[in-house]
C-alpha cells in the first residue's frame, strides 16, 4: 500500500509547510502530533489526507481512519530500518523525478503550477524543495520493501490451497477472453494535406514570435487534448518518455527557446521550453495534426489479403509477416500480438475489444486468419488489419485447470500480502511507535 498514499502524503506535506500563519485564527488547532515513529512523528494532516484518498469519496469512518494511520507508521517504520541499510541507494536523480511526477499529477488534477502553488500557498520551487526529504524516505521504504518481497514464490500446491479458500458458490465467473496477433496498415494523408498542416504550424511559430503567447494558440488552435486546455503545458517530463522527435527538437533549446516546426506521428508541432533539469523538461507545444481526409482503403485492403494469402497458402509465420509489414507500434515487434497496455497480459476480454474487433472474432476459428478489415486503434486513429485469432476461451467459473496464470497471481498477491504484515509486525516489535491520539483504534488493522 506504499505507492497509492504517496500523493495524499506528499499534498499533506506541502501544506502543513505551507500554512500561512496570517490565516490561522487564534486558538485554532492547525495540527497535531498523532503518532511518534523511531525519531520523526505523524501528524494528523497526514493521516487526514491519505484517510480521505483510501475511502474514494465515501465518508471517513474511525475505522478507515485509523488503517489510515497505520498505513503511515508502516511506511515509516520501513523507511526507518531502510535509512539504516548502507546498500540501499536513491540518487538525487530520482527523487528529482519522483518530485516532479508528483508535481505533474498534481498539475494535471488542478489545471496547471501556478493552480499548485495556488492551492498550496508555496511558491512551486518551495513546495519541491519541502518534499525531497519526503520522496526519499518513501523510495528508501519502497525499496527496503521489494528487497524483501522479490524471493517469495507459490508453488501449484499454494495455487491449488488458495482456490480452495474460495467457496466454490463465490468463486467469479471469467468472461469471454482471446489472444489474438494482427499485422496494420495506416493510410497515408496526400501531399496537399501534408502541405496544409506545415504551412498552419509554421504561421502558429511565426504567430508566437511575433508576440503572441504560446499559450494562447494552444489553446485556441492545438489539437493535443491533453495539454491544449492548459495552454499546451507539460510540467516535468523526462526526455526519454517522449517521442524520439518531440525528445530531439527540445534537447536541441536552451531554455526560453522555441523549436523549428517538426513532426511526429501524431502531426505537426512548434514547442516551447521552460525549464530542464538535466533530462527533465517543461515546455509548452501546439499541435496540428495531418487531416486524413477520404481515406482511399482499396490499395491497403488489397496488400493485406495479399499478406493473408502469404499466410494462409504459403505458410509464411504470421509473426513474420507482423514484424516486418505491421505498421502498428505497439505490437509489430512483438511479432503482432495484442496486449493489454496497462498491464501487458496476452489474455484480452472479447467485449473490451470493441464492435470492429468482436465483429471479426466471431467469424474465426482458432488459429485461422481474418480476411482485412477496418480497425480503430489504441490511439483513436483508423487503420485496417488483418488478424489472427491464436486462443478463445469461454465465459466459465474460475477453474485451476484454465486459469492456473491468474489464480497463480492472486495466491502470489495474497502470500506476499501475509509476509509484508508478519514481516511489519515483526519490525513494528523492533521500533520505537508511540500512538498518541485517541481517535486510534487498533482493530483497525487490516
Amino acid at each position: 500500500m506504499i505507492r497509492p498514499i504517496l500523493t495524499a502524503l506528499l499534498v499533506a506535506s506541502a501544506l502543513h509547510a505551507g500554512t500561512p500563519a496570517a490565516q490561522v485564527a487564534p486558538g485554532t488547532v492547525v495540527d497535531e502530533i498523532v503518532a511518534v515513529v523511531d525519531d520523526g512523528v505523524v501528524l494528523r494532516s497526514e493521516v487526514d489526507a491519505v484517510a480521505a484518498q483510501l475511502a474514494g469519496g465515501a465518508a471517513v469512518t474511525p475505522d478507515s481512519w485509523s488503517r489510515a494511520l497505520d498505513e503511515i507508521v508502516d511506511e515509516r517504520i520501513l523507511a526507518a530500518h531502510a535509512a539504516r541499510d548502507t546498500t540501499l541507494i536513491v540518487t538525487p536523480d530520482q527523487i528529482t523525478q519522483q518530485v516532479n511526477e508528483r508535481i505533474q499529477a498534481l498539475a494535471t488534477q488542478l489545471g496547471g503550477e501556478d493552480r499548485v502553488a495556488e492551492a498550496l500557498g508555496r511558491p512551486i520551487e518551495a513546495v519541491r524543495a519541502d518534499l525531497r526529504d519526503t520522496i526519499r524516505r518513501q523510495l528508501l521504504a519502497q525499496q527496503y520493501l521489494s528487497r524483501r518481497l522479490r524471493d517469495v514464490r507459490v508453488g501449484p500446491g499454494e495455487v491449488r490451497e488458495f482456490l480452495e479458500t474460495i467457496p466454490p458458490a463465490e468463486r467469479p465467473m471469467i468472461p469471454a477472453l482471446v489472444r489474438v496477433a494482427h499485422v496494420v496498415l495506416k493510410p497515408a494523408p496526400d501531399s496537399s494535406a501534408e502541405a496544409a498542416a506545415r504551412t498552419r504550424t509554421e504561421a502558429i511559430r511565426d504567430s508566437i514570435i511575433a508576440g503572441i503567447a504560446i499559450e494562447d494558440l494552444a489553446r485556441r488552435h492545438s489539437s493535443d487534448p491533453g495539454s491544449a486546455e492548459r495552454g499546451g503545458r507539460y510540467d516535468g517530463f523526462n526526455l526519454r518518455d517522449l517521442v524520439p522527435e518531440f525528445a530531439a527538437a527540445l534537447a536541441a533549446l536552451q531554455p526560453g527557446a522555441l523549436s523549428g516546426v517538426f513532426r511526429t506521428d501524431f502531426g505537426y508541432h512548434v514547442a516551447g521550453l521552460d525549464t530542464r533539469r538535466g533530462d527533465i523538461v517543461s515546455f509548452n507545444h501546439v499541435l496540428i495534426p495531418v487531416e486524413l481526409g477520404e481515406l482511399n482503403a482499396a490499395p491497403l485492403l488489397s496488400r493485406l489479403e495479399s499478406l493473408r494469402d502469404s499466410v494462409v497458402a504459403h505458410s509464411v509465420p504470421f509473426e513474420a509477416v507482423a514484424r516486418r509489414h505491421s505498421e502498428d507500434p505497439y505490437s509489430s515487434t512483438r511479432g503482432g500480438w495484442v496486449t493489454d497496455p496497462r498491464t501487458g497480459e496476452r489474455d484480452l476480454r472479447l467485449e473490451a475489444l470493441g464492435p470492429q474487433w468482436a465483429a471479426t472474432l466471431d467469424t474465426l476459428a482458432v488459429d485461422e486468419v481474418s480476411h482485412a478489415g477496418a480497425v480503430e486503434l489504441l490511439d483513436g486513429s483508423p487503420a485496417f488489419h488483418i488478424v489472427l485469432l491464436q486462443s478463445r476461451t469461454e465465459p466459465h467459473q474460475l477453474d485451476i485447470e484454465r486459469d492456473y496464470t491468474l489464480l497463480s497471481q492472486y495466491a502470489l498477491q495474497n502470500k506476499r500480502q501475509r509476509v509484508r504484515s508478519e514481516w511489519l509486525q515483526d519490525l513494528r516489535g523492533r521500533t520505537f511507535v508511540e500512538i498518541r491520539t485517541v481517535r486510534y483504534t487498533p482493530a483497525g488493522r487490516g
